[in-house]
């Protein structure tokens, strides 16, 4: 017989809660704790503290018995992941407010060669760059304030706070452009750029309030697939916005401004609502942890600031492709309807919601550090080398559809990364300090685009050149970080 099927459940009780938790690398436990039994529990002679006799017989059947009870416990939350069910449709909702806060965001290059063309004809492109990226920015800058509170009180009242802030913003920007039409041509230009910054902090606020959450709250549902469901959510965003620059565009063209922001305003609000009530969240309440506003282990450790200086330099390349692609496409293809101007915007972004899903996918199999180092590596080389030597719409389409499925996977990749390096305890909070670093990128990086391209007569070259190399060399960053937690070169981490 077998000696494991005659030995007392006590006996057996750590050898059962090793074997399962050996299938877990230590940082994939991200604060499990261990059952840990009580001496006395496992051994088949209990031995009293005051005089060392054996205990007598009914007291050791009595703690054999507790022993049993104890293996029997339900879990706590953080040592069981759901992997499925109910978490799937937490995804989806996240995926909502995800598609119509981010997602607008992509529309930005819309709404940037209108505002060009029509409504600031002769702004410089660095000013409308700058227009676009602050909602970005106020994002990063807000994110890690969000992300601590909600860890300590519950995500659900920022979610709900950020949508409403959201649907303030767009209805206050569709009354904005309609006023100042009664204003002479130089005051309304001025006072309608001061309305759109307006716009941008109060969109900003919202997102500093949504995103950093939407990221973190599937990793309290999924451990095995964890990645892939952040793909996931953060594909809402790539799927929302290739959907809206279609519509957007034709609803400008057709409409007008303000039309076309009320229209949007209640799909939005549409979305928020069905999102809000799709969302749990699996941590009970007293499993928050307290807020702690400056934690010096991180700052301190050397693979904190290697992801760090990743992300920092990976921002400043991301956005530049995105923003500019509308005028790049209306250079290159002069004679081509709106539609088809605004078609490579809509391509790069499907292109990106699937490149997220994908590569979520591989890097619950290859390790999400490895998959981030590949896609910011993909990145920046499709810009170096397709993006400095097209010239024709085919191209564009081309390089609209390499460039999309690797650009945004930083994004979706990086709860997972600060999961699987640091563990799921105070992951909203982590996750919002790591995107403080994107906050000089969202500011400046597609803004120096722009600048770049008015100061060498539309030389996309350079600013292909420029965007590229400093997506290179956020990955090249990336490295110590992965070869100091997993120093084999062929390992998933």
């Amino acid at each position: 017989m077998d000696p494991m099927e005659s030995a007392p459940i006590h006996a057996l009780a750590p050898t059962l809660i090793t074997a399962d938790m050996e299938k877990l690398s230590p940082h994939d436990k991200g604060g499990i704790q261990l059952l840990e039994l009580p001496t006395s529990s496992v051994s088949p002679s209990i031995t009293r503290e005051d005089d060392g006799e054996d205990a007598p017989a009914e007291d050791e059947g009595r703690k054999e018995h507790g022993a049993q009870r104890a293996l029997k416990a339900p879990a706590a939350y953080e040592d069981t992941f759901p992997d499925g069910g109910q978490g799937w449709v937490v995804v989806c909702g996240c995926a909502l407010f995800c598609a119509a806060t981010v997602g607008w965001g992509c529309v930005w290059g819309v709404t940037e060669e209108f505002f060009k063309s029509t409504m600031f004809p002769g702004t410089p492109d660095s000013v409308l760059t700058t227009l676009g990226s602050l909602p970005p920015l106020i994002m990063t800058l807000g994110s890690i304030v969000a992300g601590k509170l909600a860890d300590r009180y519950g995500y659900k009242p920022f979610l709900a706070a950020g949508a409403v802030i959201w649907v303030a913003s767009m209805v206050a920007s569709a009354f904005c452009t309609e006023v100042w039409q009664f204003f002479i041509t130089m005051v309304g230009l001025r006072l309608r750029l001061f309305s759109s910054y307006g716009m941008g902090v109060m969109q900003g606020i919202a997102d500093a309030l949504i995103f950093p959450l939407i990221v973190a709250l599937p990793t309290q549902w999924f451990l095995r697939h964890r990645a892939l469901a952040i793909g996931i959510v953060v594909s809402g965003s790539s799927v929302g916005g290739a959907v809206a620059s279609i519509v957007y565009r034709l609803l400008i063209s057709s409409l007008g401004l303000r039309k076309a922001l009320a229209i949007f305003t209640g799909i939005h609000t549409a979305m928020f609502a069905a999102g809000y009530f799709m969302m749990t969240e699996r941590r009970p309440a007293h499993k928050r942890p307290a807020i702690v506003w400056f934690d010096r282990a991180f700052f301190s450790d050397p693979v904190f600031w290697s992801l760090a200086l990743c992300f920092f330099f990976t921002v400043f390349g991301y956005f530049g492709p995105i923003f500019l692609l509308p005028t790049f496409t209306a250079q290159v293809a002069p004679h081509l309807p709106e539609l088809l101007t605004a078609l490579p915007l809509t391509v790069l972004n499907i292109s990106a919601a699937l490149g997220r899903i994908l590569v979520g996918f591989a890097a619950d199999r290859l390790g999400p550090v490895n998959a981030l180092f590949v896609a910011i590596t993909a990145s920046g080389l499709t810009q170096l080398l397709v993006w400095m030597f097209i010239s024709s719409y085919g191209g564009t389409m081309a390089f609209a559809v390499l460039y999309g499925f690797f650009c945004g996977c930083f994004l979706s990749l990086i709860s997972a990364v600060a999961a699987k390096v640091y563990g799921v305890a105070q992951l909203a909070g982590l996750s919002g300090l790591l995107l403080l670093f994107n906050a000089p990128g969202n500011a400046a990086g597609a803004p120096i685009g722009g600048a770049l391209l008015g100061a060498t007569g539309n030389n996309w070259q350079v600013v292909a050149a420029y965007s590229g190399a400093v997506q290179v060399l956020g990955a090249l960053c990336l490295l110590y970080a992965r070869f100091k937690r997993e120093p084999r070169l062929i390992a998933a981490y």
